[in-house]
């Protein structure tokens, strides 16, 4: 990485228009970028495009560009605040998600099912509706998987993005929250 100093003339031939110092800034400062976005996302592919973006919005946005007391703190920041904010939209995205699939999953708890293969009388059955109504939805749907699909912990694990243990206690509060409607 050039020093302070060349880093400085990158930027101001940048600010200028010059698209070769675009380029030596990008490929001097790439290394060490990609490392400190690792740590903050780790994910290759998306460290990348953050760095990408910070440099796209560097040229796009060059003519009104003011001269950083320190270029590479400049590029970091602008790094860090890129990586957070995509992480931030894609929270957003998988919480919008989340509710869309909790709000459409329930229909997929076919009751009538468990009453046939559990036996269960009619207000047994009730209790059984009870009981499956007092899961969360990512309970009803690790059930569903697990006893509809017969997936095990591991395929769970993977389709929902958790951790392989979470999947063994979410199934384990599920089966005792419906145990504890059903000895009633």
């Amino acid at each position: 990485m050039p020093d302070k100093s060349g880093l400085d003339q990158l930027w101001k031939k940048l600010c200028t228009g010059d698209r070769n110092a675009l380029g030596t800034l990008f490929t001097s400062t790439f290394e060490s970028l990609y490392k400190y976005g690792y740590r903050i996302i780790p994910n290759s592919e998306k460290v990348r495009d953050g760095i990408q973006e910070v440099f796209f919005q560097l040229w796009k946005y060059r003519k009104n560009l003011s001269k950083p007391s320190s270029v590479r703190a400049y590029l970091f920041i602008s790094l860090r605040r890129e990586l957070l904010n995509r992480k931030k939209t894609a929270q957003r995205r998988e919480e919008i998600d989340r509710q869309f699939s909790e709000e459409a999953f329930d229909p997929l708890l076919n009751y009538n099912k468990w009453e046939e293969v559990l036996d269960l009388n009619e207000d047994e059955s009730k209790d059984l509706k009870k009981a499956i109504e007092e899961l969360t939805p990512r309970q009803r749907e690790i059930i569903y998987l697990k006893y509809y699909e017969g997936m095990s912990a591991g395929e769970i694990s993977k389709i929902l993005e958790v951790r392989t243990q979470s999947i063994y206690n979410y199934l384990s509060e599920s089966v005792k929250t419906l145990r504890l409607f059903l000895d009633r």
